[in-house]
């Protein structure tokens, strides 16, 4: 039996290996990140966080793309995941003289930042898997409602319990990434993984459940377990996403993850398209260009005699409208949910 569930047409996702489809979203991350990061230091900055952003991206398609199933909870892994580098790699003076409620053993931690990385990683996945476990057998209305819960239950935790963290302060002197050739490399490595399990057999199957539970089941799938472990994948990926944010950023508060970081990954995701690696690069560029662009226009232009100046917050409602009009006129995105492809390379 083939394990094309269904035809690529009525199945929206990659289906089978094809490198253009892998390497045409990789090359345009390399090559967008290292023109746009050589233009100027803020730009260098700008760029590092919109890789960071772009790895929630991929861990959102990876739970939202494949099985369909709306998750606004992803934040909170991302949220432990900057925490918990945060905390493994800031000095232990700093430790000691600012977050002096920590929990005494987590003060004498300290650790590069790459093992830390790994280690936030395993956290968020580990609490995936634990709360995927009891959330994963809800679907709709009720999986949007409850996984928002999650979030909400991991911000007033972070932002409270000082033993386990800075609590409503930011935590300092998080060290950042030397350069942006490792914001890139991990962004690249996560493309690879998010792509690889699209093409597997459990992402097919996934996919299938989404389009048709019935037929999926019939063919002895588990969605309650499928669903379970892509929630733990998105899980430690979105907790990678936020490790890099903190390494980004120098710095790391649990409101850095809250509605404002869940709605724009969100948005990024819809509108380049949720069913394919390649929507959700096309999405975290395309808000980004738009976001900055405003930025500017915020803060005041001026052509010739005439000076242009948005009020602030249009970014924001600019955003939205957007995401309205893609839901309306565009449901699967500007790509249309579909990867990466060169006409003349494709295969019949």
């Amino acid at each position: 039996m083939s394990n094309d569930l269904l035809p690529s047409s009525q199945l929206p996702g990659v289906t089978r290996f094809q490198w253009q489809q892998l390497l045409g979203p990789i090359v345009v991350v390399v090559i967008v990140a290292y023109a746009a990061s050589s233009v100027s230091a803020s730009f260098a900055f700008l760029t590092e966080g919109t890789l960071a952003l772009l790895v929630m991206v991929l861990a959102l398609q990876v739970l939202i793309g494949n099985s369909g199933v709306l998750s606004f909870g992803q934040a909170a892994f991302a949220m432990v995941g900057g925490f918990a580098t945060g905390l493994l790699t800031v000095p232990v003076r700093i430790k000691e003289n600012v977050l002096d409620e920590l929990w005494e053993p987590l003060k004498m931690i300290n650790m590069g930042i790459y093992p830390s990385l790994v280690i936030a990683v395993a956290i968020g996945a580990f609490l995936a898997f634990i709360t995927g476990l009891f959330l994963m057998r809800l679907s709709g209305l009720a999986a949007g409602i409850a996984t928002f819960a999650v979030l909400m239950v991991a911000d007033n935790v972070l932002f409270n319990w000082k033993l386990i963290g800075p609590g409503p302060q930011v935590m300092p002197q998080v060290p950042k990434f030397g350069f942006i050739d490792e914001s890139i490399a991990i962004a690249v490595l996560v493309m690879i993984v998010v792509y690889l399990i699209g093409i597997s057999r459990r992402g097919r199957l996934l996919r299938a459940t989404r389009e048709d539970a019935l037929a999926a089941r019939a063919l002895g799938a588990s969605i309650w377990r499928l669903r379970v472990l892509f929630f733990t994948a998105s899980g430690g990926i979105a907790a990678l996403s936020g490790a890099m944010y903190a390494h980004h950023a120098g710095a790391v508060s649990a409101r850095d993850f809250y509605l404002g970081f869940t709605f724009t990954t969100l948005a990024m995701l819809v509108i380049g398209g949720a069913s394919s690696v390649w929507g959700a690069v096309v999405g975290t560029i395309l808000v980004t260009a738009i976001g900055q662009v405003l930025l500017v226009f915020e803060g005041g232009v001026t052509l010739g005699s005439i000076e242009f100046t948005l009020p602030n917050g249009v970014r924001g409602l600019v955003i939205a409208a957007a995401l309205v009009v893609i839901l309306i006129w565009r449901p699967r995105g500007v790509t249309g949910g579909k990867e990466f492809r060169v006409p003349f390379l494709s295969r019949t």
